[in-house]
C-alpha cells in the first residue's frame, strides 16, 4: 500500500502523573413557572412589571409563552430559569487548558457533559485505552491496518485527541475533555507517520457500521482520492457528522492549498487559532475552512496515564467535534446538518465580517451553541431565472424576527417578521443554477437552518446560427448555446441530433444528404429543457451539372447541339474563349450558335446552373 497522510505537527511535552477517580455529570438547568413583563403605563419601577406564572397542568412553557405575548398588555414572557452555582471541575490540569475559557464549556456543561449515547469516531493512530483518564469510555476499538477488533496501539497522537474530546471530569485527574461523558471509538489507520487511503477507508465504514455519530480525523494530504472521497460522502449520507484538520503549512508557503479530506464537501474543515483568539502561523488558510477553534499549546491526555501540551489543526479539530457531540447529547433529534450548522451559528466571528478563508464562520463556542435553539425552517416555493420575485411559508411556530435570503456572495433580502405566515421579497433575476439559501431568525437571534434552493433555468437558448447546408452533405454545422443539444428536422421528421461544445459549436449529422430548395428546421435545447426559436435554413444546390452530351460538330457546324441539365446555361469555348452560349430547354437541349471552326480544333462544351455551379467540359473536336 502507498503512502498517502503524514501527521504534520508542532508538539511540545509537559509530563504531570496524577492519581484518579469517576466522572459526575451536570444537571441539566430547571424552570420555574414563566415570567411576565407587563408593558409600563404610569412609570412603575421595573419590578412591579414582572410577576411569576405557573405552568397549568398538561400545558408547556412554550405554548404559556406564546398565549401570554398575545396578550396585549404584555411586553414578553420567558422561563424562569433557576440558576445553580458555577464551580470548576476538581481536575488539578483543569486551570491549565486555557481552551476550556475560550470556549465556555463550563457554562455549556450546566447543559449537559455529554451522552455516552453519542459516540465519536476518533481515526488516527489509536488510544492508550487504559490511561486513568479515558477508562470506560470506548467503545468498539478496531486497528485497521491489522484488522483486530478490540485492540488498538496507544498512539500519543490519538490519545491526545481522545482527551481533548472526552477525558474525565471531577475525577481529581489531569484535565477534562470538552464532552466528557460521551464515549470514544478508537480506529487506528496508521503504520508508523503514514495511513494509506485503503485503511482509512475501511476506518470510515467501520465507524459507520459501528453507529457512531461523529467521526473526527486530524489528519491530511493535498492530494485527492476520489475513494476516500465517496467513503466520507457514504458516511455523510448515513447521518455521521464529519470533522476534519485544515493541516498546518499556513507558514511554509502552502496555505492556498486544499487539504483533503477537509476539503471535501460534507466535511468540516478546522483551522486552528492561539489564546489570544488569533489564526496560528501554521494553520492554513483557504476558502474551504469551515470554522476554527484553539490548537496552540492544547493541554491533554498522553500514553501511559501522562499529560501533555501538543499544537496544530490537530488539536483544533477535536474541539468541533466535542462541541458538536454536546449539542447532539443535549438534542438528540437535531439532524447532523442541524448540529453542523448549530456548529457555524453560535461561532465567535474573527477576522473579517462574515465567512473568510482564515477562520470560516469563526471560532467555535459551546456556551452557546448550548444556549441557542434551532428553529422550525421556512418553505420556499421553486424559483427561476425569469422570477424577480421569492415566495414561502413562515413556519407556524415563529412569531417575531426576520426572514434572511442570500447567496453565497451577497444578501438579496430582509423581511422582517411579525406574526405573518407568508412571505414575498423581492430579489430581482437571479442567474439559472443560483443557490439561493432562505432561513429565519428571531428576536434573540435563534435560527433555522438555511433552506437551499436552486434557480431553475426556464430562458430558452437563443436561435442557433447555420452555415449554408449544401445538398451536397450531410453536415449542418453552425453555433448554439454551450452544452445544448442540436436538433435538425424537415418537417416532423429528425434528421440528426449532436450537443454543441463548450463554445458553443456543433456538427449534425444527417441521415442522409437532402435535396435542394428543401428546408430544415435547426433548434436548440438546453440542459433544463428549454428549446429555442426555430432557425429555418434552405438546402442550397451545391451540386454541379452533369456535363453536357453534344452532338457531331464539322467545320460547316454554326450551331452546338446536345443535351444538359434543364435550365441550365450551356458554354462553348474555343482557344480559352467563349465563342457561343444558349440556355437549355426545360427538357434539357440545347442549340447554341457558334462560328465555323477549322478541322481538329477542340471545343469545350459545359454547363453553369442557376446556383452558378459548374459541370465538367466535355471536349468535342472538329471534324471535316
Amino acid at each position: 500500500m502507498h503512502k498517502f497522510i503524514q501527521l504534520s505537527l508542532s508538539v511540545i511535552f509537559i509530563l504531570m502523573i496524577l492519581p484518579s477517580y469517576q466522572t459526575e455529570a451536570a444537571e441539566s438547568p430547571q424552570t420555574d413557572g414563566v415570567l411576565v413583563k407587563y408593558k409600563e403605563t404610569n412609570n412603575e419601577p421595573i419590578k412591579d412589571l414582572i410577576e411569576t406564572v405557573d405552568v397549568p397542568k398538561g400545558e408547556t412553557t412554550d405554548n404559556l409563552i406564546e398565549e401570554l405575548e398575545d396578550q396585549k398588555n404584555v411586553e414578553y414572557a420567558e422561563p424562569n430559569y433557576l440558576f445553580k452555582k458555577m464551580e470548576s471541575p476538581n481536575d488539578p490540569a483543569y486551570i491549565d487548558q486555557w481552551h476550556h475559557k475560550t470556549l465556555g464549556t463550563q457554562a455549556a456543561w450546566t447543559k449537559t457533559m455529554g451522552s455516552k449515547e453519542t459516540v465519536v469516531a476518533i481515526i488516527d493512530d489509536g488510544i492508550d485505552r487504559n490511561h486513568e483518564d479515558l477508562k470506560g469510555k470506548i467503545d468498539h476499538p478496531y486497528d485497521a491496518v491489522r484488522n483486530r477488533k478490540n485492540i488498538v496501539p496507544a498512539g500519543e497522537h490519538g490519545t491526545h485527541i481522545a482527551g481533548i474530546i472526552a477525558g474525565s471530569a471531577n475525577n481529581d485527574l489531569g484535565g477534562t475533555g470538552v464532552a466528557p461523558n460521551i464515549k470514544i471509538m478508537p480506529i487506528n489507520v496508521f503504520k508508523g507517520e503514514y495511513a494509506d487511503t485503503a485503511d482509512i477507508i475501511e476506518a470510515i465504514h467501520y465507524a459507520v457500521q459501528q453507529g457512531a455519530d461523529i467521526i473526527n480525523m486530524s489528519l491530511g494530504d493535498t492530494r485527492y482520492s476520489e475513494a476516500l472521497n465517496k467513503a466520507v460522502q457514504e458516511a455523510y449520507s448515513k447521518g455521521l457528522l464529519i470533522v476534519a484538520a485544515a493541516g498546518n503549512e499556513g507558514d511554509m508557503g502552502k496555505s492556498v492549498q486544499r487539504v483533503y479530506p477537509a476539503a471535501f464537501s460534507h466535511v468540516i474543515s478546522v483551522a486552528a487559532t492561539d489564546s489570544k483568539d488569533k489564526r496560528t502561523s501554521y494553520s492554513n488558510y483557504h476558502s474551504t475552512v469551515d470554522i476554527a477553534a484553539p490548537g496552540d499549546y492544547i493541554l491533554s491526555t498522553l500514553p501511559g496515564d501522562r499529560y501533555g501540551w501538543m499544537s496544530g489543526t490537530s488539536m483544533a479539530t477535536p474541539m468541533v467535534a466535542g462541541v458538536a457531540a454536546l449539542i447532539w447529547s443535549n438534542e438528540p433529534k437535531l439532524t447532523k446538518y442541524e448540529v453542523e450548522y448549530r456548529l457555524y451559528d453560535s461561532a465567535i466571528d474573527l477576522g473579517t465580517k462574515g465567512k473568510d478563508i482564515y477562520y470560516g464562520n469563526g471560532r467555535v463556542n459551546a456556551k452557546k451553541a448550548l444556549e441557542m435553539k434551532t428553529l422550525t425552517r421556512p418553505t420556499v416555493t421553486p424559483i427561476s431565472d425569469k422570477d424577480t420575485l421569492i415566495k414561502g411559508k413562515i413556519p407556524s411556530d415563529f412569531k417575531t424576527g426576520t426572514l434572511s435570503i442570500y447567496t453565497n456572495e451577497k444578501t438579496l433580502a430582509t423581511v422582517k417578521i411579525n406574526g405573518e405566515k407568508t412571505f414575498s421579497a423581492t430579489i430581482g433575476k437571479q442567474t439559472a443554477g443560483t443557490t439561493i439559501y432562505t432561513r429565519v431568525v428571531d428576536n434573540a437571534g435563534n435560527k433555522s437552518v438555511p433552506v437551499s434552493v436552486k434557480v431553475e433555468d426556464r430562458t430558452a437558448p437563443t436561435k442557433p446560427t447555420v452555415n449554408s447546408v449544401g445538398d451536397n452533405t450531410t453536415k449542418v454545422t453552425g453555433k448554439a448555446e454551450a452544452g445544448s443539444t442540436v436538433t435538425v428536422k424537415m418537417g416532423s421528421a429528425t434528421l440528426g441530433k449532436a450537443k454543441s461544445n463548450s463554445s458553443g459549436k456543433f456538427t449534425v449529422t444527417m441521415t442522409k444528404k437532402q435535396k435542394a430548395g428543401k428546408v430544415l428546421s435547426v433548434t436548440a435545447t438546453d440542459k433544463a429543457g428549454n428549446t429555442s426559436s426555430v432557425k429555418q435554413v434552405t438546402v442550397a444546390d451545391k451540386t454541379a451539372p452533369s456535363i453536357p452530351s453534344v452532338n457531331t460538330v464539322t467545320t460547316k457546324t454554326t450551331k452546338v447541339t446536345g443535351k444538359a441539365e434543364a435550365n441550365s446555361t450551356v458554354y462553348v469555348k474555343a482557344s480559352k474563349k467563349v465563342i457561343g452560349s444558349a440556355k437549355a430547354t426545360s427538357k434539357g437541349t440545347f442549340s447554341i450558335k457558334i462560328p465555323k471552326q477549322k478541322a481538329g480544333k477542340n471545343l469545350y462544351i459545359y454547363a453553369k446552373d442557376k446556383a452558378k455551379n459548374v459541370s465538367a467540359s466535355k471536349k468535342v473536336t472538329v471534324k471535316k
